[in-house]
């Protein structure tokens, strides 16, 4: 993954797509779903539920090399949107995120999660995923961090068919 920067060629860009969902399935149960998006399925190493998510990386191509991607998981109350980042954050900071899709806009408040290497964002943003998202090809994110930002684009084709199977193996909570 170190040699994954945005200005690769076309078939290295390739292959670090191919690193890194080998790097999601090493401890996990990994199922192909339409428009590139994954259904993950990862133990829980102490007993509880398994997480479950739908993931799909980014376009290497649009996205600077400290995006990784996008996961929609089995939260608490319902589908919570993440963003994975490559490059840890602070724990502390509160970034603010864009995500645009066609003319639509959309800006939150993120919360940095799981050792600061992915951004939860808020409720709000879940309703976006099933609504005014389902008829894009693209969500691009920004990531407002010091000192430059973070900007990527996710390819979302398929996001209807991934939020239904998510629905459907989202444990009862």
């Amino acid at each position: 993954m170190l040699n994954c920067a945005s200005s690769v060629s076309p078939e290295q860009r390739q292959r670090c797509d191919e690193e890194a969902f080998r790097q999601v399935e090493a401890g996990s149960q990994s199922t192909q779903l339409e428009g590139g998006w994954r259904l993950v399925k990862s133990r829980n190493p102490d007993g509880g539920a398994d997480a479950i998510s739908a993931m799909h990386v980014v376009d290497s191509a649009k996205s600077d090399a400290r995006l990784a991607g996008l996961s929609l998981q089995c939260g608490r109350d319902g589908i919570e949107i993440v963003l994975i980042a490559l490059e840890p954050l602070s724990r502390s900071t509160r970034p603010n995120v864009v995500l645009i899709t066609g003319e639509k806009r959309a800006e939150f408040e993120a919360s940095v999660i799981q050792g600061g290497a992915a951004l939860l964002l808020p409720a709000d943003a879940s309703k976006l995923a099933t609504g005014d998202w389902q008829g894009a090809t693209e969500l691009s994110v920004e990531i407002a961090t010091k000192p430059t930002a973070i900007r990527g684009a996710v390819p979302i084709g398929g996001l209807s068919t991934a939020l239904r199977y998510l629905s459907q193996n989202c444990p009862a909570r």
